[in-house]
C-alpha cells in the first residue's frame, strides 16, 4: 500500500482530541497517525496505586460510607453555616 506522509503541528486535549494547527488537504476518510513528542516530553499521570495502597483507600471510604449510616440529630440546610463554622456561624 502506497501512502503520502503530511507533517503538521498540533496538540492533544485534555478530553484526548486532536486539535491542528493548519487543515489538512486530502480526500476524508480513516488515516494513520504518528505523535511525536519533544524530547523533554513527560507525562504528568501519577504512577498507578499498588494493590496495597487501593485496599487502604477502599477500607478507608468504606469506613465513610458506614459512618453515614448511623443515626444523628435531623438536620436543616438553615443551619448551614452553624454546620460549617460553629457557635452561631
Amino acid at each position: 500500500m502506497n501512502m503520502k506522509t503530511i507533517e503538521t503541528t498540533g496538540r492533544i486535549l485534555e478530553d484526548g482530541n486532536i486539535e491542528l494547527d493548519h487543515p489538512v488537504t486530502g480526500p476524508a476518510g480513516n488515516v494513520r497517525l504518528v505523535i511525536l513528542y519533544p524530547d523533554d516530553f513527560s507525562e504528568d499521570r501519577p504512577p498507578k496505586l499498588s494493590p496495597e495502597e487501593k485496599t487502604r483507600i477502599i477500607e478507608i471510604l468504606d469506613s465513610v460510607a458506614e459512618s453515614s449510616l448511623k443515626e444523628g440529630p435531623p438536620v436543616s440546610n438553615r443551619n448551614h453555616d452553624q454546620y460549617l463554622y460553629g457557635g452561631n456561624g
